[in-house]
């Protein structure tokens, strides 16, 4: 049976709205690592990444950054006390791969590759097998959120039109994973069905002697996909009657 997705439009969703899954700014942009995230403070450096890409998350909203409701509304770019944060892999793609975004400490100094890399790798010792499961899925030209609620959340055209697709785990060289034990594979479902998704996993292998001394090293990393999904009978025969 050939996989499909689950794809459901946000109610009001404006689908004409015109955005690319990249930034297109021809200045760069300028983030701060603050020891956990990188937070961007510029009003229009928040507008080039939130609406081409729908990079980050607004640090006072619980989606869409309140400057991106007021410049939609009225074309009034007055300073607003909200920054964009962005997950350390955001950034380090932006950054690094992009080459749209500038990574400053918070003396202002810029942090290389190798130098953030080891921030990264501090706060998350699985950083670069998560890095190359983003840069996986960006490669498909998705919207790639960080999921508290449902693991990691995926979809096509962005939070503003379509509600996320998958939950994601990814598993780095099938290391054990709480998340993989089949009680708690269960559970996933369950929460992802409530909310229209399924459950992407992402096998991620690294070799052996893997170093990470360049940027395209992150390319000797193979990613292998598959879905779980449990066969909801109710919905099937639901589904069917609507189509007749």
């Amino acid at each position: 049976m050939i996989f499909s997705p689950n794809v459901k439009s946000k109610k009001g969703a404006n689908t004409k709205w015109h955005t690319t899954p990249f930034p297109t700014a021809d200045k760069e942009l300028i983030g701060i690592f603050t020891g956990l995230s990188v937070e961007v403070c510029e009003n229009a450096d928040i507008i080039e990444l939130y609406t081409n890409g729908n990079y980050g998350k607004g640090t006072k909203s619980r989606s869409t950054p309140q400057i991106i409701r007021i410049e939609s509304a009225t074309h009034n770019l007055e300073r607003y006390e909200e920054t964009l944060a962005l997950s350390l892999e955001e950034a380090f793609f932006l950054s690094y791969y992009l080459k749209v975004l500038t990574i400053n400490n918070i003396q202002d100094e810029r942090l290389e590759w190798f130098e953030m890399l080891q921030e990264c790798e501090t706060i998350n010792r699985k950083f670069v097998c998560n890095l190359a499961a983003y840069i996986y899925l960006k490669s498909k030209c998705w919207i790639v959120k960080s999921g508290l609620k449902f693991g990691s959340n995926f979809c096509k055209k962005g939070p503003r039109f379509y509600h996320a697709s998958f939950a994601v785990l990814i598993s780095c060289n099938n290391e054990p994973c709480a998340h993989l034990v089949a009680k708690n594979i269960k559970g996933l479902q369950r929460i992802a069905e409530t909310s229209d998704k399924d459950i992407l996993l992402l096998d991620v292998t690294k070799p052996s002697d893997f170093q990470m001394r360049s940027l395209e090293d992150i390319s000797r990393l193979a990613i292998s996909e598959s879905v779980i999904r449990r066969f909801n009978y109710a919905a099937f025969v639901q589904k069917k009657a609507q189509e007749k």
